[in-house]
């Protein structure tokens, strides 16, 4: 009997140090399955339709939920749609988040931005109410005082804007952000512009990844004008942020290869397209984890690899911070 439990506990152990080793490690998959769940939602009071994705740890064999996650709301770049952005929302699931991945209604001529963060908080306020439905997979599965919001191009803005009104938003990272308005009348209320104006509303920790030739145009005009670029949002931030420069990226390779087509108007990039993506994930999920779960292990992490990409001449990188690193 003895020895059964002396095995028993060096299996355990070794479970839990498997676990241990993924979760240390946030460019690797994490040791979570992946649930997922799609569903056509309607805010009726404004006669919004959302088409959503939402991709949730499973943390038993059976799929049973057994503890509360972070929920990252991922919004889409400008005229995309939430599928573009499968491959972050599989690795941040895997580490042990609910990410919903919403696909807005948008036009090329008819695009408040007003409505989208509308949008935006209801898409949180639909995964909270489902976290509370016995009848939904997500049942128990979000821990509510744990939301972050995340976002590519336009998407980045969007989490940005959503997040100035909304203090339930604990942690933002933009992907390559724009702050772009109206396609045809710029009109400040229904396309507000968040930096600087909005930027000190902002007390959550941040974190801007920004491509490098983002800001070069290739055929009309560049798809992230360095006036309205990721520096600009950091500039404007409060402390504690983050501001990381791929170099050699450019600001369609944010987003999976499926959206090559679309983003073919956007200077092409010279670094690795699947570099610029993993990289990102990893720089996200470390930061997500450290912000959002108290992982201080991620932050090191985060703050050992940006020291490495740096010195190996990948990224340029922008610090702010408050006294200590909690924020």
């Amino acid at each position: 009997m003895g020895s059964k439990r002396v095995l028993f506990c060096v299996i355990a152990w070794l479970f839990l140090a498997s676990c241990a080793a993924w979760a240390a490690n946030p460019a690797e998959r994490g040791p979570y399955g992946i649930g997922e769940l799609r569903e056509d939602i309607a805010d009726v009071s404004r006669g919004r339709e959302i088409d959503l994705l939402i991709l949730y740890p499973l943390t038993t064999a059976t799929g049973d939920p057994v503890a509360r996650y972070p929920l990252i709301l991922f919004n889409h770049g400008f005229m995309l749609w939430g599928e573009l952005y499968r491959s972050y929302g599989e690795q941040l699931a895997s580490q042990g988040f609910v990410v919903a991945l919403p696909t807005y209604t948008l036009s090329m001529v008819a695009v408040s931005h007003t409505t989208l963060a509308a949008d935006a908080r209801f898409v949180i306020d639909h995964c909270l109410a489902l976290a509370t439905d016995v009848r939904s997979p997500l049942f128990g599965l979000v821990d509510a005082s744990a939301i972050g919001a995340a976002g590519h191009s336009f998407g980045g803005k969007l989490a940005l804007l959503e997040a100035a009104t909304d203090p339930r938003v604990r942690a933002i990272a933009a992907l390559d952000p724009v702050d772009g308005g109206g396609p045809v009348i710029n009109d400040p209320v229904l396309y507000p512009s968040v930096t600087p104006e909005l930027m000190p509303e902002i007390q959550a920790p941040l974190l801007f990844v920004g491509a490098e030739l983002g800001g070069l145009s290739d055929r009309l005009i560049p798809c992230a004008p360095a006036t309205d670029n990721y520096q600009r949002f950091y500039e404007a931030a409060n402390s504690p942020a983050i501001e990381i420069t791929q170099i050699g990226a450019g600001h369609g390779q944010y987003a999976d290869p499926g959206a090559a087509l679309i983003l073919a108007a956007c200077a092409p990039g010279t670094a690795s397209a699947e570099w610029v993506r993993t990289s990102a994930a990893a720089y996200l999920t470390a930061f997500f984890l450290g912000r959002l779960t108290g992982d201080a292990a991620a932050l090191d992490w985060l703050d050992a690899r940006l020291a490495e990409d740096e010195a190996q001449g990948r990224i340029a990188v922008r610090q702010k911070w408050a006294a200590g690193r909690a924020g």
